[in-house]
């Protein structure tokens, strides 16, 4: 078995990303990982932050990105996967937005079809599942977030470490447990020197996406999450100790 971040944004395809991918890979290395699924964002803001000019330039930088990270990482025997975590416009009008990550998402599916952003979350879930994809929400009930529909989702964030945030996983879990959903869990890397809390177990075996989705739709997996970093993390950036 190997642990596989689920999680994580990387330098030009996410605004808030920060770590240069050389601090990434030591990161990753040090942290004992043998995967990980670039997840970077799909939204309004971040969809403009793309270079490019047209929108099949945009999302060709997008999976560059992916390609190049994929390259420097295979030296250290960690896999890359893609991910894409989609900020959709919210039905009832709210400034807050809703973020759902979906496994597998190609760069095909991205030219041939508007931004994901301007989907619905019932959109999203419906393409999802033409397509054999994987979609659930990313850290639900993190401050200023919307929860999503359990309708339209096959899983959810029950862990969340990004210590930026009050993410209440406590109620994340219960939300997975209530609605029958399948709980990720993720560090939700953006910054060198992040503390690495999350994860799951993958066989070593796993080396595309569609193995990837197939084995977490299909499999009760362990998950990795370091709740006493999270905590300690997030009061200190918080102020609160």
């Amino acid at each position: 078995m190997i642990k596989l971040e689920t999680h994580c944004h990387s330098l030009g395809g996410s605004p808030c990303a920060t770590s240069p991918n050389r601090i990434l890979i030591d990161d990753y290395v040090r942290a004992g990982y043998g995967g990980v699924v670039i997840t970077n964002h799909i939204a309004k803001g971040s969809y403009a932050f793309l270079q490019g000019e047209t929108h099949a330039e945009k999302i060709r930088f997008y999976f560059a990105l992916i390609e190049t990270l994929r390259e420097q990482l295979k030296p250290f025997n960690i896999k890359v996967f893609s991910g894409s975590e989609v900020r959709v416009i919210p039905e009832n009008g709210s400034i807050f937005g809703e973020e759902f990550m979906v496994y597998g998402i190609t760069e095909k599916d991205m030219t041939d079809n508007k931004p994901f952003y301007t989907f619905t979350q019932e959109e999203l879930f419906r393409f999802a599942e033409k397509r054999g994809l994987f979609m659930y929400q990313t850290h639900p009930f993190r401050d200023g977030v919307i929860v999503g529909n359990p309708e339209f989702l096959h899983g959810a964030e029950a862990f969340n470490g990004h210590f930026h945030h009050f993410n209440h996983n406590d109620k994340a879990k219960e939300f997975c447990e209530k609605h029958n959903l399948i709980g990720l869990s993720g560090t939700d890397y953006h910054h060198e020197n992040q503390p690495i809390t999350a994860g799951i177990f993958v066989p070593d075996n796993i080396c595309t996406n569609e193995q990837l989705i197939s084995y977490i739709f299909n499999n009760k997996f362990e998950i990795i999450s370091d709740a006493l970093t999270y905590e300690r993390e997030v009061k200190k950036f918080k102020g609160i100790i």
